[in-house]
């Protein structure tokens, strides 16, 4: 199976935002993005979340959600689009998969004997979702470790594990889910995860944890080229 992957494009109509994001250029970069993935013949593509990024005021926002969106349909390869804290800030999760499509929505799957599961981190470490206006990307938490437990012991198959934020300490401690340590060692210990994609941490990094491979998905905002195929 070949999947296309790509990490926190932050789109909106701002031209630059913190020095290094360039927001207004990830439309194209999207575009280019799926015809490369179209090219390669791909079975499915992967957003790792923050596809968009906060902009003058929700309507703005929201315009910006459906012009990702027209792009990422518009495409005959299927798309999962993670949730990112960027995404959380401005949306509800209702309200990001309606615009965006509900096919979108990350369901943990089994395509062509690989076993995709996608976890969401938009949680704080109370427990507490992220609602619109109210995030933190140093405060993030994953309350779902008893059924992750049970998805990955369950499972014959190889398991390919996605998620926005990051559980590989490399990316360092303020990108890193509050219990990435016991998440990790649920991967580990199922004897069936061989690797765990990325993004938020915008440089990107590459590790190998017990036998895993983490991979780190660098920004698309930041960067030009920042999506790649990968055979499973």
């Amino acid at each position: 199976m070949k999947l296309g992957i790509y990490a926190d494009p932050h789109y909106s109509a701002q031209e630059i935002t913190c020095g290094v994001r360039f927001n207004s250029r990830s439309l194209d970069k999207i575009r280019a993005a799926y015809r490369f993935f179209e090219q390669e013949k791909c079975d499915i593509a992967i957003c790792l979340g923050d596809l968009i990024d906060k902009d003058i005021n929700h309507k703005a926002e929201t315009e910006n959600l459906r012009k990702a969106a027209e792009v990422i349909n518009s495409s005959f390869v299927p798309t999962v689009c993670l949730m990112g804290n960027h995404d959380a800030f401005a949306f509800t999760r209702e309200e990001f998969y309606g615009i965006l499509g509900g096919e979108c929505m990350p369901r943990d799957c089994t395509v062509q004997g690989k076993r995709l599961i996608f976890l969401d981190a938009c949680y704080f470490g109370s427990g507490e979702p992220y609602m619109p206006g109210d995030t933190d990307w140093t405060d993030t938490y994953f309350p779902f470790e008893e059924k992750l437990r049970e998805a990955v012991s369950s499972s014959d198959e190889e398991i390919y594990v996605f998620v926005h934020q990051n559980l590989d300490p490399a990316a360092g401690e303020r990108h890193l889910i509050q219990n990435a340590g016991s998440i990790n060692r649920i991967l580990y210990e199922s004897g069936r995860v061989k690797a765990v994609y990325q993004g938020h941490y915008h440089p990107g990094c590459r590790s190998i944890l017990n036998g895993i491979r983490y991979i780190t998905v660098p920004a698309m905002c930041e960067s030009d080229g920042a999506f790649f195929t990968e055979d499973i």
